[in-house]
């Protein structure tokens, strides 16, 4: 991101918060979040930064994406200020007026740039029938596993996936399955964990689970 203008403890220019996005609020599309913390920089009268011209406009920039219906413990959200406000204190305010659900976890200066994301870790909770982890393990055995997606030419092509997959732990109790996948997530690669579970049950027929919950847990850079 570069050299920033800062004094200890205050942020000029680029700042970086992390947040979480929980509960009812994972049913709120990505336009919306964005409508969202623009109301929530207003309410919290922050001195945002707003862009230059006919038409300024409030400049927030999201590395990463959620799916609607994910949950997330590690969103990332890049803005500029015009004035210093203590980290503390735009955490504070910030938190002051978001809807529940969104809470400001973290306020720095960005060091990594988005450009350097490289993974994502999802815990996943599902509803299976027993034999689910016996079943999981025979699909990540395969040496290859094939998905269709879209290209930048809108064409439909076949992906091999089973490089990407990295299951960090799959338990199960009972019918309760509690799984950790690390993802290609980025500005370059990345594969949906839904997009994981939809190929398994295409090549294992029979497979019968429901999918109760999907939180992103970290992001991680190329470098680790």
């Amino acid at each position: 991101v570069g050299p920033l203008a800062t004094e200890e403890g205050f942020a000029l220019k680029n700042v970086r918060v992390w947040f979480e996005k929980k509960g009812a609020v994972r049913y709120i599309s990505h336009l919306d979040l964005n409508r969202c913390m623009q109301r929530a920089f207003r309410r919290a009268k922050l001195p945002i930064w707003y862009s230059e011209g006919f038409n300024p406009r409030l400049y927030l920039m999201f590395p990463l994406a959620l799916s609607l219906g994910f949950e997330s413990m590690c969103e990332i959200m890049d803005f500029n200020l015009r004035e210093l406000v203590p980290f503390a204190e735009l955490q504070d305010r910030l938190n002051a007026v978001l809807p529940e659900g969104l809470r400001i976890r973290h306020a720095a200066e960005p060091v990594k740039k988005h450009t350097e994301i490289g993974f994502a870790d999802y815990l996943l909770e599902l509803e299976a029938g027993e034999g689910f982890s016996a079943t999981w393990d025979g699909f990540l055995a395969r040496e290859s596993i094939l998905i269709q997606r879209t290209n930048k030419r809108k064409q439909l092509v076949q992906t091999e996936i089973r490089p990407q997959i990295q299951c960090l732990s799959c338990q199960q109790d009972g019918t309760q399955v509690q799984m950790g996948l690390r993802l290609p997530a980025g500005a370059q690669t990345n594969l949906n964990p839904t997009a994981v579970l939809d190929a398994m049950q295409e090549l294992e027929p029979g497979t019968v689970f429901s999918v109760n919950r999907v939180l992103r847990e970290k992001i991680i850079c190329h470098d680790g």
